[in-house]
């Protein structure tokens, strides 16, 4: 794993071989936001393929993003929060989401359908907020004994705050049974890479504090190297 002091230097060997020496020096703290905004779109590339093949596509692409992925369980809103908080439907739960979820890759709930004795695991759908009224009138799509309906909600739709949680990002789980447990898999934002100690600035990242290097695997520090040069270049030549 490179040291916070192995990414500055690299960073400059390559800015400098770029530039041609041509180009001002940059300061810790400009290097470390140009690593960090790189590392934020090599992950976003890998997941959607525009670096090669898409998250999941082969084994070789899974295994660059594994140490962001992360699985918890959905914080359920209370009874007193969850009535003042907007509802697509009347009677749905709500759920709040992990700070740090970028995309949920697997998500599944526990609920008991008629007829059965004990509480059976089902996949949780998402739809869009343009399809759900098309989905819960299509009998084959709506929500039944075998599957839940999610759709997501942003911060700016909800203004209540839980005792037990930060509600930055919420889903609203559409279910004919009641949901005794929400839980999914997900693509965490990578932390930033900071190369300089923030104890002694005021400079935050991601308003996270460092220093701090970058915990993906080393496979992929080179294009991040890159990715984070093309930028800093582009604003020395804006």
């Amino acid at each position: 794993m490179k040291t916070v002091t192995e990414w500055s230097l690299e960073f400059d060997l390559l800015y400098d071989n770029i530039t041609s020496h041509k180009a001002p020096g940059l300061e810790l703290y400009e290097k470390s936001v140009f690593l960090t905004r790189a590392e934020e779109a090599v992950v976003l590339g890998l997941y959607r393929g525009t670096f090669g093949d898409a998250f999941e596509a082969t084994e070789e692409v899974t295994a660059y993003l594994n140490t962001l992925i992360k699985q918890t369980d959905g914080i359920a809103i209370p009874g007193a929060a969850l009535a003042a908080m907007k509802h697509i439907q009347e009677g749905t739960q709500i759920y709040s989401l992990a700070d740090d979820v970028l995309f949920i890759t697997l998500e599944w709930a526990k609920i008991t359908p008629d007829g059965c004795s004990s509480e059976v695991q089902v996949p949780v759908i998402p739809v869009t907020q343009d399809e759900y009224f098309r989905t819960v009138r299509d009998p084959f799509k709506k929500q039944n004994g075998r599957k839940v309906l999610r759709v997501e909600q942003g911060k700016g739709e909800q203004s209540v705050s839980s005792e037990t949680a930060t509600l930055t990002r919420y889903s609203e789980l559409i279910s004919d049974y009641t949901v005794s447990s929400y839980t999914y898999r997900y693509l965490a934002k990578p932390a930033p890479i900071i190369l300089y100690d923030t104890n002694q600035s005021s400079l935050k990242i991601n308003n996270q504090t460092g220093p701090k290097t970058c915990l993906l695997p080393e496979s992929i520090h080179q294009t991040i190297l890159a990715e984070a040069v093309r930028l800093a270049k582009a604003v020395w030549e804006s």
